[in-house]
């Protein structure tokens, strides 16, 4: 496996781990408390900040090369493109809503959590459907100089919250990770699943 694509997979796995977060605040049926509502203030300025920002685009880039290489299924390098600026919209309109909710204006959680469930499965549909389709083929197709036009035009700025440094904007969202996992650990980035249980 490449470095790129190593990378790709410790940060999916890294993101389900947000996924779930979201997906246990979705469930809760009346307004988080301050506290919870600035974990998932965190969790999205992350995702609009990081994954949107660096994961996405790489991706992208991957799946311009398959293109060029007429690889991949039919619609797929499309559906994936789409995919990642609707998560894009949808984490800066939720961004909004998020906040609007905590100051109890015109925004219930009973209209926030549906959404907040919506953008947690989109997020986990879109890297299920990467791990199923473009990662084996990028594998299996690409070459060394394919991945040295991916890789030359990598983002290098660090993961701010799995990185090896914690941002301290992200401190209060890294622990709540922790806790979730039930693990007194350090969440290093591309941690196996093993430890969270």
């Amino acid at each position: 496996m490449t470095p790129t694509l190593a990378r790709l997979h410790a940060e999916h796995a890294n993101l389900e781990r947000l996924v779930r977060l979201l997906d246990d605040h979705a469930s809760v049926p009346k307004t988080p408390t301050f506290g919870d509502l600035g974990v998932l203030v965190d969790t999205v300025y992350y995702l609009t900040h990081f994954p949107d920002v660096s994961h996405h685009p790489l991706e992208d880039r991957i799946v311009e090369q398959l293109r060029g290489r007429q690889v991949l299924p039919a619609g797929f390098a499309d559906e994936i493109e789409a995919q990642h600026v609707t998560l894009a919209h949808q984490g800066d309109a939720f961004m909004r809503d998020l906040e609007s909710a905590a100051r109890c204006e015109t925004l219930s959680w009973e209209i926030v959590s549906p959404n907040l469930r919506l953008y947690a499965e989109r997020l986990r549909h879109n890297m299920a459907v990467e791990e199923l389709i473009l990662f084996p083929t990028a594998r299996r197709v690409l070459e060394n100089a394919d991945w040295q036009i991916i890789d030359a035009a990598l983002d290098t700025a660090q993961d701010p919250l799995f990185g090896a440094r914690v941002d301290d904007r992200f401190r209060q969202l890294h622990a709540a990770i922790a806790a979730q996992a039930h693990c007194d650990c350090d969440l290093a980035p591309g941690q196996d699943a093993e430890q969270e249980q």
